[in-house]
Formats: C-alpha cells, sequence, structure tokens
C-alpha cells in the first residue's frame, strides 16, 4: 500500500495490467489490500472483480471510478461521499442524517430503478449499491434540507431508467444524449453517463441533475402526477399547497426576467460594453423547460458565478431547496461557465428566445 493516497485517487479508474491493478499513477499486487478512507481495508482483488463484471454487463463500456467501486464490494453508502459535495462540509450529526436519508431513498418503494440490457432485458438486479446510491444520493444532497418536498415528489412511483450502453440505450428508444421521456414518466441514461463528470478531485458535468430538473418541472404536486411542462419547480406553483413558497415563485420570476432581458439584448445587438451577459447557454433559452433544468442544474455546480450574476434567481433556488451550495462549492466546475460565456464574450450568432415569464 506504499504511496497510496485514497482521497486523491478515489475519483480514478481501475486499469488491469499483468498480475497489478493500476489506479491512476498508482499500482499494486491483485493480493493487496488497501485503505479507502473511513470504509476502511478492501482488497484489490474483490475491486478487480466488481470492475471486470461491469465491464461484462456493459459491453465494455462502464468503468466506475474507485469510490463508486468501493461502494459496490462493501455495501457502505459512505464510499459515495465523493460524488456528493454536500457531504464534506455537514457536521457530525447531519452527515450520518445525510446517509440515512440517502438509504431510505433507495429503500422507498416509488423510488423505480431500472438497469435494461440488450434486446431491452431487465438486468437491474445484476449491479451493486452504488449504481442506486449516486440516483439516490443527488435526491439526497438537492433535499436534505427540503424532505418534505421529496416526500411529497415520491408519493407516486418515480422511474429512473439506466441502460447497460448505447446500443441499448437506442434500443430502447432513448433520446440525444439523455433524455425525460414524458410518456414514460422517466429519465433515461447510459449508465456511464452518471459518472461522466467524475475523473478529478471535484465533480464536473451532471447530465443526471439537468434530466430530473426536466423531471421535476413537470411534476405536480397537487396531482402527484408528471404532467405538462410549467417552468417552475416544485414549491413554486400556488396549487402546490402547503410546499408554495411565494418567495421563492417571485425571486425566481424577478431573476428570470433579468436573464430574459439580458438574451434579447444580446440576440437584438442591444448589449453594450460591460453589460451582464446572460448565465445560461443559449440553449436554455430556447423554451421555458430547458431554461429551468439548465438553471438548476448550474445551481448545483456552478453557485459562484450564478450568485455574482444573478443574486435574485440565485436566491431564488436557496429559498426553495433551504441550502447554498456555496458552501460547499469554493471554486465552480469552470467547463460550463466557461462555455456558456464564450457565446456572449466572442459574440456568436444566437437565435430568438422562447420562454415566457408570468407577471406573477
Amino acid at each position: 500500500m506504499a504511496n497510496f493516497d485514497y482521497d486523491k485517487l478515489r475519483g480514478k479508474r481501475l486499469n488491469f495490467v499483468p498480475t497489478k491493478v493500476q489506479i491512476g499513477e498508482w499500482s499494486g499486487d491483485l493480493n493487496e489490500v488497501i485503505i479507502c478512507g473511513e470504509v476502511g481495508p478492501v482488497s484489490l482483488a474483490t475491486l478487480a472483480e466488481v470492475a471486470r463484471h461491469y465491464l461484462r454487463l456493459t459491453n465494455q463500456s462502464l468503468r466506475p471510478p474507485l469510490a463508486s467501486l468501493v461502494c459496490a464490494a462493501t455495501g457502505d453508502l459512505r464510499a459515495l461521499e465523493f460524488f456528493f459535495p454536500i457531504s464534506t462540509v455537514l457536521d457530525e450529526e447531519e452527515r450520518p442524517a445525510f446517509f440515512r436519508f440517502l438509504a431510505s431513498i433507495i429503500q422507498h418503494p416509488n423510488f423505480r430503478l431500472r438497469v435494461i440490457g440488450s434486446e431491452t432485458t431487465d438486468v437491474t438486479t445484476q449491479i451493486y449499491t452504488d449504481i442506486p446510491g449516486i440516483v439516490a444520493g443527488h435526491l439526497a444532497e438537492i433535499f436534505f434540507y427540503r424532505p418534505d418536498l421529496l416526500d411529497r415528489f415520491l408519493s407516486s412511483p418515480r422511474n429512473f431508467w439506466l441502460y447497460t450502453n448505447q446500443q441499448a440505450f437506442e434500443a430502447g428508444g432513448g433520446l440525444a444524449g439523455g433524455d425525460y421521456n414524458p410518456e414514460r414518466e422517466a429519465i433515461e441514461l447510459v449508465i456511464s453517463r452518471l459518472y461522466e463528470g467524475y475523473g478529478g478531485l471535484t465533480p464536473g458535468v451532471a447530465p443526471f441533475l439537468h434530466e430530473l430538473g426536466h423531471m421535476l418541472d413537470h411534476y405536480d404536486c397537487a396531482t402527484l402526477r408528471l404532467a405538462q411542462s410549467k417552468g417552475f419547480l416544485p414549491g413554486m406553483n400556488p396549487e402546490d399547497g402547503s410546499l408554495f413558497s411565494p418567495h421563492a415563485r417571485s425571486l425566481f420570476i424577478k431573476g428570470k426576467q433579468i436573464e430574459q432581458a439580458r438574451y434579447i439584448a444580446y440576440q437584438t445587438a442591444q448589449a453594450k460594453e460591460g453589460d451582464a451577459w446572460p448565465i445560461g447557454h443559449p440553449y436554455v433559452f430556447q423554451n421555458d423547460t430547458e431554461f429551468i433544468a439548465g438553471y438548476f442544474e448550474m445551481f448545483f455546480r456552478n453557485p459562484n458565478y450564478f450568485a455574482d450574476q444573478n443574486p435574485t434567481l440565485y436566491a431564488s433556488f436557496i429559498e426553495l431547496f433551504g441550502q447554498d451550495p456555496r458552501r460547499y462549492w469554493p471554486s465552480d466546475f469552470p467547463f460550463y461557465r466557461d462555455e456558456n460565456r464564450k457565446v456572449y464574450v466572442e459574440r456568436h450568432k444566437i437565435g430568438v428566445q422562447n420562454i415566457t415569464v408570468p407577471e406573477k
């Protein structure tokens, strides 16, 4: 175990070389045991077998990072801390509560996770705890301070369909790189996309969060059904009853109006030097559901830039979710921020916006 630094290596993938396992620049013999943070000792042979199983199951497309394999090998959800930054700043009472919350979501009867292989075969029983743990962990992180919202959301079945590889995804009717399918009332993703943003020391791209934003936008708290897009998150609609936050809605409308005005000013060449650019990419201005999904995702990945550029819109998400991700994101995931800004800074041609902003 010489020079094995779990915290630095837990985001790395396993590579197999003769009689050894390589993790980043570190390598060890299969008969060795490594210390995986608070989870403790885990044998490399066990981790290697889990990794090989996932490769076989997905036709070589899934290579989870070490932290996920540790969870799969041990069943210890604490290994998933790497995927959810909020867990690193919780106090000694909140942190175990977070993982209990995560475990309760996995066990919830309306948390419906399916894994679909070739020829639409259901292979859900062939996965380990890490995969449902990743999906449930996103819900735990988002709703940790609003369990009442999650409780309402899980009042009826919620479908999360994962496909073993791109071929299975396409055969199953999946669209683009992943989607929220309103007809199936399901988020559909290739499993490997759950791990797409996890290769460095901190998380990055989060396609699941974007599609979850769509699912939440379509959710109707009053009927407990996934209906039409409203361009709002649960808790922002007057029909949501006791969950309704008038302040969150008011802030969201004002903040969205600011983003719309900035986009129109740029699109019509009226933006002056020094004017603030829209935060979101032009893609999210094509309709209300893409807007809510895009800004929902950025709230949990680019909170510092988001809050600096539009504190009103940012405050609406704080009000709704009872948390401020800047607490556990000292610096933003740069890709979204930089790619979005580039469009406006370099004055690319963009289309007409189609979002709507209600009066109240």
